[in-house]
């Protein structure tokens, strides 16, 4: 998935020396979905996608990945097949690294393991975010929204929080609630903050 290149500078450098370079044609398939033993693949330079192919033919993106970045770290961490499937956008250079040879590294440099489950709890959330926004509804992506509003309405990553307020009239249109009925519970779940 996407590289924190600044905080594992040193085990990205410590992974391309472990591993055999590699280059891609667009329309080139690195690896597909259910292979085991993918190994890492570390791309360098270029574009690719992640995506899922389902049993009617159906694809599903998953994730655009553009140099520097990493993918096929699930089943590195498992030893279980691939659970998407990866092809190059543009041409593609990558450093292939063999899941035995990841797993040595992780167990002599913690810090390679955690930049691993990172990137592996960033592609789990990614998942979750787009299952949701096939089975639920608008007012149900709001409710969770306000359920679970210290990670909504406010822009993620920013130093200090960036509340993006709704009018009252918005909330109403959603909810279908006249703004009296609304603006109880709201002002409730802020003081609740």
């Amino acid at each position: 998935m996407l590289l924190k290149r600044e905080l594992y500078n040193d085990e990205w450098e410590q992974l391309l020396r472990a591993g055999g370079r590699r280059r891609y044609l667009a329309g080139d398939v690195i690896y597909i979905q259910g292979k085991k033993n993918v190994g890492l693949v570390c791309i360098t330079k270029g574009k690719a996608k992640n995506c899922i192919y389902y049993s009617d033919g159906t694809e599903k993106l998953v994730c655009i990945l553009e140099g520097p970045a990493v993918t096929g770290e699930t089943s590195v961490i498992d030893g279980e097949g691939s659970i998407v499937s990866t092809e190059a956008l543009t041409e593609l250079e990558a450093v292939i690294v063999p899941a035995s040879v990841v797993k040595e590294l992780m167990g002599k440099n913690p810090r390679i393991m955690m930049f691993l489950l990172e990137l592996n709890a960033e592609k789990i959330r990614a998942l979750q975010f787009q299952a949701e926004n096939i089975v639920l509804t608008t007012r149900q992506k709001l409710a969770r929204m306000l359920i679970n509003f210290y990670s909504s309405g406010y822009i993620p990553g920013s130093r200090r929080e960036i509340w993006l307020p709704l009018p009252m009239s918005s909330w109403q249109i959603f909810w279908g609630q006249p703004a009296p009925r609304l603006r109880g519970p709201l002002m409730n779940l802020k003081r609740a903050a």
